[in-house]
């Protein structure tokens, strides 16, 4: 009887090592497109969410004639699902500490990941939006920025931060919601003062 040769014979040393480091560069490889993957994953839904609330909030807009004081307002109304108000992406999952345009968990408890920017002051110095109660329409009417999701590149909300930016340090995308419920994505880094929709 003849046996084969090869058959029987198993990886030396030297050859496993070789196959084991050829699936450790390829997993070096994959392992950062897979996690932006995941983050484009989670951008998209973020941007979902806020295409919901941005119709949740033309139909209060339609029912009571202005804009609603605060984000949550339109919940349970207008949009049911709680769960809309949290980004995928915020590490906080809402649960942030309030200030005048983040509502975090004081209003709804299950918390708010996005900023309403027609209560922050720049908003109302750059003239985007009237001071509250009564908001009016906005700079660029349908597409003034309504609402804001800046944790595509922010890890943490700092409350003291009320300055013309985006943020502390931004490098990434913000999320904005639009008035008129459109959805567009800005990089973080453009200031405040120079976004216009129009351009």
């Amino acid at each position: 009887m003849h046996r084969s040769l090869g058959r029987d014979r198993a990886l030396t040393l030297v050859e496993t090592l070789v196959v084991t480091a050829i699936i450790g560069v390829l997993a070096g490889l994959l392992f950062p497109t897979f996690a932006k993957a995941r983050d484009g994953a989670k951008r998209a839904s973020c941007m979902n969410q806020l295409r919901q609330l941005g119709m949740a909030m033309q139909m209060y807009t339609a029912d009571h004639g202005e804009l609603a004081p605060w984000l949550s307002a339109v919940c349970p109304t207008y949009c049911p699902d709680a769960s809309v108000f949290v980004c995928p992406s915020d590490p906080a999952a809402g649960r942030h500490d309030a200030s005048a345009y983040m509502e975090g968990a004081t209003r709804l408890p299950s918390g708010v990941s996005y900023t309403y920017l027609p209560n922050w002051k720049y908003a109302w110095e750059l003239g985007w939006w009237g001071r509250p109660p009564h908001y009016g329409r906005g700079k660029w009417r349908d597409s003034t920025p309504l609402a804001m999701c800046h944790w595509h590149w922010g890890k943490r909300w700092d409350p003291e931060l009320d300055a013309q930016a985006w943020g502390k340090d931004p490098k990434g995308w913000v999320v904005l919601l639009e008035a008129g419920g459109s959805v567009r994505r800005i990089r973080a880094e453009q200031p405040v003062s120079e976004f216009d929709p129009t351009a």
